[in-house]
C-alpha cells in the first residue's frame, strides 16, 4: 500500500472519513486479482493441413485473441511454446499480428520454435523479446517462473555448438528411449530454478512455473527429467500452478497441492483455443474460450 500524508486543517470527522475512503481504495485496489491471457501452440506455418493441424488459420485465431485481450482487463498474455510449426518467416507473420497487443507478450520456448534453419537456432529467444531462454518476473505477490524444455535436447541448439555436442552425448548415455522432439531441464537451469523457488518461499509468494512441456500426470509429451523436476518442485510451499503445451488436446492433473495445467493448442480446432486467467490469493480462476475450457483451481496454504 503507498504511504498516506495530510497536510493542512481539517475536521476530523472530514479527515477520518477521507482517511478511511483513500485506506479502502487502496486496500481494493491491492486486492484485486491479477489477470492474464493464456495462449498455447498457436503453431502457425504456410503449408497445408495435416489432419486436425490447421496452420493457416492460425494467424486470424491470434487476430481474434490479441482483440478480445486488448477488450479485458489483461496485464500481460503468455505464450507457452510453439509459435510457429516451421520456417523462420513464419514468425513475422504473427509478428504483425503480435505487435497490436496492448500488454506485454511473454513468450516460452517450444520445440517448434526451434525447427528453422541452423544458423537461427542462437537468437530465437532474443527474436521473440525474452531476455534469457528462461527467466522469471514477479506482479504483486506472485512469481511467474518461465523454463526452458529444449534446454537439454536434440534440436535446441546450433549443431556447432559446445551446448549441442554435450547434449547428444547425453541423449545416447541417458535418453535414447526418449521422443526426441521433447526435451530436458539442465543441471545450471535445476540450480536456477530452486533458487528461484527458495526466494518465493522466503517472501511468502505464489509461484507459477510456465513451461512448453508438462511433467505431470506421466504422458508421453512430458520432459526428458519430469521425475527430478517434479521431486524439486514438492520441496517449495510456493509452487502453485505448472502451465504447459505441447500435448495439444490439454490435460490436468494435481499432486502434492500444485496444479499441473496443459492448456489446450490453437492450431487443432476450427474454432479456437485462449484463456484469460485471474490470480488472487485462494484461487486461480482459467475462463476459457473456445476448445479452451474453464477451470477453478483452489489455492491451500
Amino acid at each position: 500500500m503507498d504511504r498516506l500524508s495530510f497536510s493542512g486543517k481539517l475536521p476530523f470527522s472530514i479527515y477520518a472519513v477521507g482517511f478511511l475512503a483513500m485506506l479502502m481504495t487502496s486496500l481494493s485496489a491491492d486486492a484485486s486479482p491479477l489477470e492474464f491471457g493464456v495462449i498455447a501452440d498457436c503453431q502457425y506455418a504456410n503449408i497445408e493441413n495435416k489432419g486436425a493441424r490447421l496452420y493457416r488459420s492460425c494467424p486470424q485465431k491470434l487476430a481474434d485473441a490479441v482483440n478480445n485481450f486488448n477488450d479485458s482487463n489483461v496485464e500481460g498474455v503468455f505464450h507457452l511454446g510453439d509459435f510457429i510449426d516451421i520456417h523462420y518467416e513464419s514468425f513475422q507473420t504473427l509478428f504483425s499480428i503480435s505487435k497490436k497487443l496492448n500488454v506485454p507478450l511473454y513468450h516460452v520456448l517450444g520445440n517448434h520454435d526451434y525447427s528453422v534453419a541452423n544458423k537461427y537456432k542462437a537468437d530465437i529467444h532474443r527474436l521473440l523479446g525474452m531476455p534469457a531462454r528462461y527467466y522469471s518476473f514477479t506482479r504483486k505477490n506472485w512469481r511467474f517462473v518461465v523454463v526452458d524444455g529444449n534446454d537439454v535436447s536434440t534440436f535446441g541448439w546450433p549443431k556447432e555448438s559446445e551446448e549441442h555436442r554435450r547434449n547428444m552425448h547425453l541423449y545416447k548415455e541417458k535418453y535414447q528411449n526418449e521422443e526426441t522432439w521433447n526435451g530436458g531441464i539442465g543441471e545450471i537451469q535445476l540450480k536456477w530454478l530452486a533458487s528461484e523457488l527458495q526466494i518465493a518461499d522466503d517472501l511468502k509468494q505464489h509461484v507459477v512455473i510456465l513451461s512448453h512441456f508438462p511433467v505431470y500426470p506421466e504422458d508421453r509429451h512430458n520432459l526428458w527429467n519430469a521425475d527430478d523436476v517434479l521431486d524439486l518442485l514438492t520441496n517449495y510451499k510456493s509452487v502453485r500452478a505448472w502451465f504447459n503445451g505441447h500435448n495439444h488436446s490439454g490435460n490436468y492433473a494435481k499432486f502434492s497441492g500444485i496444479h499441473f495445467v496443459t492448456f489446450n493448442a490453437m492450431l487443432d480446432t476450427e474454432e479456437t483455443a485462449f484463456s484469460r486467467v485471474k490470480f488472487n490469493d485462494t484461487n486461480i480462476e482459467i475462463i476459457g474460450t473456445g476448445k479452451q475450457g474453464s477451470m477453478s483451481l483452489e489455492i491451500l496454504d
